[in-house]
């Protein structure tokens, strides 16, 4: 179960719930700041932007994505399997706002290269505050 707590009526939900649990399994409790995931509409518009650099570029929009990580996420280095790896960190558990500050280097790039990009509605939307 997921509760986002945002009034009392939400946090007694939530204590009314975990009250009525058997005592048997035993259960995991986390409570952490609520963070809102990157929106639909940037993930689309993000990829959407990457197939127009990679035509530009002459490369697969996945290269794009993954020089973008690099050049604004950094790396990470990891040992699977007894080899050590460096890896570009990942997009996927951006905020909102950090995954806004990735699109602005998209943009960055892309007026670099001298490149147009598409302002989907739903994005704009999505960055004006509405919820897409």
């Amino acid at each position: 179960m997921f509760f986002i707590i945002n009034s009392r009526e939400k946090r007694q939900e939530a204590a009314n719930f975990v009250a009525r649990l058997p005592a048997s399994p035993l259960y995991s409790i986390e409570i952490k700041p609520y963070k809102k995931n990157r929106s639909l509409a940037q993930n689309r518009t993000m990829w959407m932007w990457y197939h127009v650099l990679a035509d530009h570029l002459g490369c697969e929009p996945d290269d794009v994505h993954d020089q973008m990580k690099v050049r604004v996420l950094g790396v990470e280095r990891k040992i699977v399997a007894g080899q050590a790896l460096i890896l570009p960190r990942s997009t996927t558990d951006l905020d909102t706002t950090a995954m806004a500050r990735f699109m602005e280097a998209i943009e960055a790039l892309a007026v670099e290269l001298e490149v147009k990009l598409p302002i989907p509605d739903d994005y704009r939307y999505a960055m004006e505050g509405g919820r897409i």
